[in-house]
């Protein structure tokens, strides 16, 4: 799957996320969906990719945090009585911060209801997925096209930097989220090179 890296993730797949569980809160259930969550925080060691991510409304994950649903569930039911949201009394409905549909069931639920969210949203990132790699197939098939109309020596180059950009892009994967960056960096100082050698030849 697709990783953030920097921690923002590709527009394509934010709305991939965001389509999930009909556009809405993972959470309470009854607000739009305009945020994305990590299930497990990226803090506890979580994934920042689409394994690890579900729609929420802003409200729900500015509460959860860097928590885990459990212990966000837990801190929940654990504050006093009468620390309900003033917005709650005001609008007389629950708390921005309460999810009704998805707090008050029983922890099992909750990791259930959360789970199936997950699969949705891998079947959205699935679809997306086919229009990338149809994309990227088509891309080929052009490079290897043009490949025709160069020297031997340039289309060698060529060959070993395709080569060697997919292995360092599957080494990118791979990577913890820390390591993505420098990995990319050295990716591109060696595209630079190539370059350069295909000016000098």
């Amino acid at each position: 799957m697709e990783p953030s890296g920097s921690g923002s993730l590709p527009s394509a797949v934010r709305q991939a996320v965001l389509n999930a569980y009909g556009e809405g809160c993972t959470y309470c259930s009854w607000e739009e969906a305009d945020a994305i969550d990590h299930v497990i925080p990226v803090s506890e060691g979580g994934r920042d990719d689409v394994s690890n991510i579900v729609p929420a409304c802003r409200s729900c994950n500015s509460s959860k945090r860097d928590r885990t649903i459990l212990r966000w569930q837990r801190d929940i039911h654990s504050r006093p009585a009468g620390s309900a949201n003033w917005m709650s009394a005001l609008f007389g409905g629950p708390s921005y911060h309460d999810p009704d549909r998805v707090v008050d069931l029983p922890a099992e639920a909750v990791v259930k209801h959360v789970e199936r969210v997950q699969d949705e949203v891998a079947e959205n990132f699935g679809a997306h997925e086919i229009q990338v790699a149809l994309r990227l197939l088509n891309d080929l098939n052009r490079f290897i096209a043009r490949m025709g109309n160069l020297s031997p020596e340039r289309r060698s180059l060529l060959r070993k930097e395709a080569l060697l950009r997919l292995l360092d892009y599957e080494d990118v994967l791979l990577a913890e989220p820390h390591d993505r960056r420098r990995a990319l960096w050295e990716a591109d100082l060696r595209q630079i090179d190539l370059k350069r050698a295909l000016r000098d030849t």
